[in-house]
């Protein structure tokens, strides 16, 4: 007979703190059971919040408890639900050791085994073009996602590169294979497969054609669109997404499912099988409900790399690394091919990338203003004087508008953070004449209108003009903000230093040098572009603090040409396949300095595999 929990049932609100903003829900509770979980907040539909949020609701009144399993990939929003069905359960007087004992029992696993002739772990930009691309190539596919619906780098990414789409051939713009290894070159010093690298940049137009006439819509916009200030007049290598990441990636399963591709979202990849020859011959994935043993002849891992696992980024990356943007991208796939015999190749390359704030920071900030504290970030979109947390003056100020270039230095910095400080005089300036008055970053498409979506949002240089020319007034955000750990105002520049917890000599003479470099029209330190330069001369005076944006980390496997994974002795590990950020060789230790490098990589690298995999597995090789 189930336990008394509650003398007051009834129905209560809770919230928890999810990723970017707190989930707001409320919880139905009668004598002996919670009844309902359902969300105060509109998420739209199918989406990952939405999704997660169901399964979760699911999970908790089928087992009569709040000890449940984290959805994989929507783990802070998991947790935020499970902040907030306590908070409401707390209200309700809820009895927890009655609940317990009244908890359901979680069945035992189902097991089910598939035959195929090609499995794809990871349904990211690598996988998703493998198993789309194998399938066409006439053989069976499965598709493995641990997360529940489309979701990583991808799906927040901006579009990928190419050199000679069919878009680039109609207006003229193909840009040269040379230029485009130079550049490869000049980010790797060296550090690179040449003979891989030379092969994807040979498919890149290939595939930017073949990912359109599959659903996935990009099209080609000028370099520095984005607001990356400092490629503007560079070749035009972005083939821009014109519909958002997610429905890119969404419309490439839907297009695999629909010519008989099985997809299996929900199963994160555990351990390859191999026989007693060493070749795989498939794999155990495992589900909430469900082990798979998936018998295939070819394998393709594509887990996105280790950027969501602090243990593997201190281990292969120091003591200091920011985590990942995408949280699920734990190593899984790594750590198979690994235990398979494939070689490590773990040279530091981690996509630094501009700026961002804390997980923790953003909650500050959320808690007073709710989505309202975004537009702090537009205050770091100039080349405003930056200090390091010793308050040193760290690099040119004018990289900070060339993310890839800027991210790198800011990654280098102790605790990977910084400061832009900033006066009122700049304020003042933006609330009269809107932020181009500091700098003018779209006037050049005035009459050349430009549009992608980045982090399925417009990027739309029409939009952009006619936002960089609103007055805005800051100030009154930044005051409100000014009590987080995010936000420092202050009279003087030795009061502002105090409150930044910033060494007060050397924050007093970061700004006597980077004024004086301005006043005089050349930077002895750093080399800035002086004309670009704007004071701190006038209080109040503010600084914001940032950390280091780690988009992922890129390689840990060898491979070559055909992404076939390697063995240390150079062989391929038989039937195995490495693309995207798990696989090494294309990059060194930055990010290539030209927009769509790494989705490009990830789109080229798996369309290929798909395609050997699928070829050499019906002969049988």
């Amino acid at each position: 007979m189930a336990q008394k929990i509650t003398e007051n049932p009834g129905k209560y609100t809770g919230s928890g703190q999810g990723k970017e903003s707190q989930i707001n829900l409320e919880v139905e509770v009668d004598s002996d059971k919670i009844v309902n979980v359902k969300p105060l907040d509109k998420y739209a539909p199918d989406s990952l919040a939405d999704n997660a949020f169901k399964k979760m609701a699911q999970k908790i009144v089928d087992q009569q408890s709040v000890d449940v399993d984290v959805v994989s990939g929507a783990s802070e929003t998991s947790h935020g639900i499970i902040e907030g069905v306590k908070e409401a359960l707390n209200k309700a007087g809820v009895d927890f050791d009655a609940l317990k004992e009244n908890g359901g029992q979680t069945a035992g696993k189902k097991e089910e085994t598939i035959d195929v002739d090609v499995a794809v772990v990871g349904a990211g930009g690598a996988g998703v073009a493998a198993a789309l691309a194998a399938r066409q190539h006439g053989a069976s596919v499965a598709l493995l996602e641990k997360t529940i619906s489309p979701l990583g780098a991808t799906t927040f990414a901006g579009g990928m590169f190419a050199g000679d789409s069919q878009q680039q051939k109609d207006q003229n713009a193909v840009v040269s294979k040379k230029w485009l290894y130079d550049e490869y070159m000049d980010a790797s010093q060296g550090y690179m497969n040449s003979i891989l690298v030379r092969r994807i940049i040979d498919e890149s137009g290939k595939t930017v054609d073949w990912l359109n006439e599959n659903g996935a819509i990009m099209k080609l916009v000028d370099a520095g669109t984005g607001g990356s200030y400092d490629h503007i007049g560079m070749p035009a290598t972005l083939h821009g997404y014109q519909e958002g990441g997610t429905k890119a990636v969404t419309k490439l399963i839907e297009k695999f499912k629909s010519i008989g591709g099985k997809m299996y979202f929900g199963f994160a990849g555990k351990k390859l099988l191999q026989d007693s020859a060493g070749k795989v011959t498939g794999l155990i994935a495992e589900g909430d409900e469900e082990t798979l043993h998936v018998n295939a002849k070819k394998v393709v891992i594509a887990t996105g790399g280790f950027g969501g696992s602090p243990e593997m980024r201190k281990k292969y990356l120091g003591d200091v690394s920011t985590q990942g943007q995408v949280l699920q991208n734990t190593g899984d796939g790594l750590n198979m091919a690994w235990d398979a015999g494939t070689a490590h190749h773990i040279n530091g390359s981690t996509h630094y990338f501009w700026q961002t704030f804390s997980d923790k920071d953003i909650g500050e900030m959320a808690k007073l203003v709710g989505p309202n504290w975004m537009p702090v970030n537009a205050l770091a979109d100039f080349p405003n004087l930056r200090v390091n947390n010793r308050g040193q003056r760290y690099a040119s100020e004018t990289h900070a508008l060339d993310f890839a270039v800027h991210g790198a230095e800011l990654s280098e910095q102790p605790q990977q953070t910084e400061f832009v400080v900033f006066d009122q005089a700049m304020l003042d300036k933006i609330k009269e004449g809107g932020t181009v008055a500091i700098e003018d970053h779209y006037g050049k498409w005035k009459n050349h209108h430009q549009f992608y979506m980045e982090f399925n949002f417009p990027t739309d240089t029409d939009e952009n003009i006619k936002h960089e020319h609103e007055k805005t007034d800051f100030t009154a955000l930044l005051n409100k903000l000014a009590s987080t750990n995010v936000i420092f105002v202050a009279d003087t520049i030795e009061e502002l230093a105090e409150k930044m917890g910033v060494d007060k000599d050397n924050l007093a003479k970061s700004v006597e040098q980077y004024n004086n470099a301005k006043k005089k029209g050349e930077d002895d330190l750093f080399f800035s572009d002086t004309k670009r330069m704007i004071p701190v001369e006038q209080g109040p005076f503010y600084a914001v603090k940032f950390i280091a944006r780690n988009l992922g980390t890129l390689g840990g496997a060898t491979i070559d040409e055909k992404m076939h994974a390697l063995a240390p002795n150079g062989e391929p590990v038989p039937n195995l396949y490495v693309a995207g950020a798990d696989a090494s060789g294309m990059y060194g230790k930055a990010y290539v300095d030209f927009e769509g490098g790494t989705l490009g990589f990830a789109y080229i690298s798996g369309r290929l595999a798909g395609i050997d995999a699928a070829e050499t597995a019906k002969a049988g090789k």
